[in-house]
């Protein structure tokens, strides 16, 4: 039985002992020349050498989410330089098998495989005067997020690095460094298709952008250049919240090799106020699906548009092929092709023999990388073996012998206890802007063709009480609370989120970019009805405190955990900002992409801070640099103020915590130490550390990352409205100094430290209060409510 994920760890390690690394003699390392390489099964690769800039992190990163099983091999190579022969120690780090050569002979041989975090392994060599070449293999089997990933760093006097590339001219090369080190890109979500570098005045550059280069002089330290004839990356399948659906800007300094890679994104149509009423929402919804790149969507979309149309196999192939494959997030599709069963007859051709071929469930015959731990694909998988069995029930399924009726009946009692346990207690993946919407896709599906009542009941109350949720912890369409879990994308720029297609549909605010499928299966629905509150319900008043507090338990054989589960969400809003956190999340522990805390002007506007373990921002590194903690900290609410409490331990790999202040998306903004300010229309937000923050000024993030002039250990955030707080001058004039101590922080009368109760005037947050289920100004529910 392979699980996946981070238990599959000790599987990598025994298929290494059976496919190795093999020694062999290495190609020449020069820029642009040939690579040939004999992998571990005997097979020949070809490639070519390319340069390779790494971030501060210093990792070399293969990484990549496989969607089927992948054995990876990677090469990567450097020169050192050095005048007197002497002794060094390399250290290197990395997250599967290596072998490390320094003049052409392997000085390091590692079997040792990790999840996320690269393990250290250290090699004495002796390095003779001149140039010596250093060469990395990396080994690594991709089973979904594949961690692949290698750093070198030297212990002793330091070396130069070289890299050998015909034609490059040494001196040409360290102004290019120079000049490209102080290059940025200030806005990473663009409304318009052009991005703004920032660079110094009076220098010539080459742009790249998608096949188009462009080569421009700097004038007035930045320079605009338009986005043509881009593809951004559209992911596979349904899964759409494993893209970024960025572009990738390249900048060069005529003359030299060297190069900086800017990821930018043209955003969405996007909207924070409804235009017209529900069925124009439904209409602009499943017009926009009918055209995305998402087959079953878009031929459910179509349908519904005209009765008449007939599903185009071809737009089907993608999710046919995931299904043959056995790719992870095939149950995404599965459910996507039962919708078109039911609602075509010239579907069903197509639909039949994958869906009669697949693996319904973890237990069941098959090796392969699909997921079926977490909690959304649980219920995907189970919706999706009792509806293809009700479809198919006297037929045999080829993978179990199994008739149709017994997959059925087997997914529908898996089912059963998921919806019972969810609806009492709520999810452990608490308000995540990407698997919401997955849970809406699976509900939807049981509501309109489960024939067993109980379960269309129980997935019926669920959905409401999921959409209504969504509409307590959003703000004018944009789903920014905390989240159990969270991607990048969707933590700078709402528009991204995968549930924002489903506020468009139901209150029309949000977005309509690639995650079509749950909004489209939302707006075919036929026999379900949305819940009448919800128009109230995304209404956002002068004033909202709400408190979403969810209580389970894992299951082993479902969740590859044994232990409760908790969150204790808080969300206060008003017209003009939103302020929302997860009250002492697992705190100390290690994270993964939980999203602990942010305060909103807008759907660009998030300011949030994280513990970063590395610089990347994909999917296969989790935690990343922005989504998720290395160690998760303390977080305190108290409506319209936040306390948060960090632990950076000594051998912190990053050592620092960084903040998401994107400073272009606001109308004003000021340092006012230890206060960074900021305006967006009549909304403030304000946020404090120790010794102040400093604003990064190049880089991918330039004028968007923030850091700590101090230990960065603790920060406030605080949010205001000029309705309240006065113009712009008179919120600053009335924030107050923070008293920063070496474990925490105290102002104005709350106090959070690393131990002790978070305390407001001096009484533990909370004593006294009934630990509602829901409590909000439209819903007060106790937990085991029916």
């Amino acid at each position: 039985m392979l699980t996946n994920g981070p238990d599959v760890t000790p599987l990598k390690a025994r298929l290494h002992e059976r496919w190795p690394l093999r020694e062999q003699p290495l190609p020449e390392v020069v820029e642009g020349g040939e690579v040939t390489y004999t992998g571990p099964t005997g097979a020949g690769h070809r490639g070519t050498w390319h340069r390779v800039h790494t971030m501060s992190d210093g990792l070399v990163d293969w990484s990549e989410f496989c969607f089927t099983p992948e054995l990876r091999i990677a090469v990567a190579a450097t020169a050192f330089e050095v005048d007197q022969a002497e002794w060094r120690t390399l250290k290197l780090a990395s997250t599967g098998p290596v072998l490390l050569y320094v003049g052409g002979e392997c000085v390091l041989r590692t079997g040792q495989v990790t999840y996320m975090e690269p393990a250290e392994h250290e090699a004495g060599v002796w390095l003779p005067s001149g140039v010596t070449e250093v060469v990395v293999c990396s080994w690594q089997i991709g089973f979904r997020e594949c961690r692949q990933v290698v750093r070198l760093r030297v212990g002793g006097l330091p070396v130069r690095a070289v890299i050998p590339s015909p034609g490059a001219d040494e001196r040409v090369s360290e102004f290019a460094e120079q000049v490209l080190d102080a290059i940025g890109t200030p806005r990473w979500g663009l409304t318009e298709p052009e991005v703004e570098l920032t660079a110094p005045d009076g220098v010539t550059v080459n742009v790249r952008c998608g096949q188009v280069d462009q080569t421009v002089t700097v004038d007035g330290g930045s320079v605009t250049i338009a986005l043509t004839a881009m593809t951004g990356d559209t992911g596979v399948g349904s899964a759409s919240m494993l893209t970024t659906g960025e572009h990738t800007v390249r900048v060069s300094v005529p003359g030299s090799p060297l190069y900086r890679d800017f990821p930018v994104v043209v955003l969405p149509t996007g909207r924070t106020r409804p235009a017209g009423g529900p069925e124009d929402w439904r209409r602009e919804v499943l017009q926009h699906a009918a055209q995305g790149p998402n087959g079953c969507a878009a031929e459910l979309a179509a349908l519904a548009v005209d009765a008449g149309h007939v599903p185009r196999p071809e737009a089907l192939e993608r999710s046919l092929r995931m299904i043959r494959d056995r790719a992870d997030c095939a149950d995404f599709e599965a459910l996507g092709l039962l919708h078109l069963w039911h609602r075509s007859e010239d579907a069903r051709e197509h639909v039949r023999e994958p869906l009669l071929g697949l693996k319904y469930w973890i237990d069941q015959p098959g090796l392969d990388a699909m997921c079926y731990f977490t909690e959304n694909h649980q219920l995907v998988w189970h919706t999706a073996e009792l509806l293809a069995g009700q479809a198919f029930a006297n037929e045999v399924f080829r993978n179990t012998g199994w008739t149709g009726a017994r997959h059925a009946e087997h997914g529908r009692g898996m089912a059963e206890q998921w919806l019972t346990r969810k609806l009492a207690g709520g999810y452990s993946e608490f308000d995540s802007n990407a698997y919401l919407a997955v849970d809406v896709l699976a509900l939807t599906s049981l509501v309109e063709f489960a024939d067993d009542e109980t379960i269309r009941d129980l997935a019926w109350r669920l959905l409401d009480k999921t959409l209504l949720t969504l509409a307590f912890n959003s703000w004018y369409g944009a789903h920014v609370s905390a989240h159990g879990r969270s991607y990048v994308q969707t933590q700078r720029s709402a528009r991204l989120e995968e549930t924002a297609s489903i506020m468009w549909l139901c209150w029309g605010m949000g977005a309509l970019n690639h995650a079509t499928l749950p909004a489209t299966v939302l707006a075919t629905a036929q026999r379900y009805r949305l819940p009448s509150q919800l128009a109230e319900a995304s209404r956002v008043p002068e004033e909202w405190l709400g408190r979403q507090r969810y209580r389970g338990e894992y299951r082993p054989h479902h969740d590859l955990l044994s232990r409760p589960y908790a969150s204790d969400l808080v969300v206060y809003k008003t017209p003009d900002a939103m302020l929302s956190s997860v009250q002492d999340y697992r705190s100390g522990l290690p994270g993964l992409q939980e999203h602990i805390w942010g305060a909103t002007l807008g759907p660009e506007t998030q300011i949030y801070v994280t513990h970063a373990p590395n610089d990347a921002t994909h999917s296969s590194a989790r935690p990343n640099a922005w989504a998720g903690n290395r160690i998760l900290p303390r977080a305190g609410q108290h409506r319209n103020a936040l306390l948060a409490v960090y632990r950076i331990p000594a051998d912190d790999p990053m050592g620092f915590t960084h903040g998401w202040f994107p400073l272009s998306t606001l109308d004003e903004w000021i340092p006012v130490d230890p206060w960074l300010v900021g305006r967006k229309g009549d909304g403030y937000v304000a946020l404090a550390t120790q010794g102040g923050c400093r604003v990064l000024t190049a880089g991918p993030n330039a004028y968007q990352e923030v850091r700590s002039r101090g230990a960065g250990t603790a920060w406030v955030c605080v949010i205001g409205r000029r309705a309240v707080d006065g113009s712009f001058a008179e919120f600053i004039g009335a924030l107050d100094e923070p008293e920063f101590g070496h474990d925490g922080v105290d102002y104005r009368g709350l106090s959070l430290h690393w131990t002790g109760p978070f305390t407001v005037d001096g009484r533990p947050a909370g004593l006294g209060d009934e630990p509602l289920h829901l409590d909000n100004p439209l819903c007060r529910m106790p937990f085991q409510t029916p």
